[in-house]
């Protein structure tokens, strides 16, 4: 499973680098106001009120952007597996991607699917996966997944055992 989720009481990993940035514009802004300026430019406005106020305007927007992104892959990923076809994969094969996040490394399976009508597809999936699952994982294992009915491409696949 791939999807991001919100650890309660974890407010602070947003709050933080937008309160920096915040302050950061503010100051710029009171530089401003104080008479700080950049010589004349190209620029159609001086470059101290510009950087202020994309220091102000841009992170939050950002922010709201970038947490409804998630929230909307975090739903469609939920939808797949409350209302797509269950099935059951057989683990073919698996290597590194050479990705990682958050010392979690991408791997790129190689999963045969039986589906329901008894034929088998070969498809490639890739997600992030824990150290600690990674061990129990090995080839051929038999992995429950969710397939989209209508797209065949779109899968989640239960690689915790």
């Amino acid at each position: 499973m791939s999807a991001w989720r919100y650890i309660p009481g974890r407010w602070w990993i947003f709050a933080i680098p937008l309160v920096v940035f915040l302050f950061v514009g503010v100051a710029l802004l009171v530089a401003y106001s104080n008479g700080l300026r950049t010589p004349d430019t190209w620029f159609p406005m001086d470059e101290i009120l510009f950087l202020g106020i994309l220091f102000i305007v841009f992170p939050p927007l950002f922010t709201i952007f970038l947490v409804f992104n998630i929230r909307k892959c975090n739903r469609r990923e939920e939808k797949l597996l409350r209302d797509g076809i269950r099935l059951e994969a057989v683990l073919l094969s698996m290597k590194e991607t050479g990705t990682t996040v958050n010392n979690a490394p991408e791997i790129e399976m190689e999963l045969s699917l039986e589906l329901p009508d008894d034929s088998t597809i070969n498809v490639k999936h890739r997600c992030f996966i824990s150290i600690l699952d990674l061990a129990k994982l090995s080839i051929g294992d038999r992995l429950p997944v969710a397939m989209d009915s209508e797209n065949h491409d779109r899968i989640v696949v239960r690689t915790v055992i």
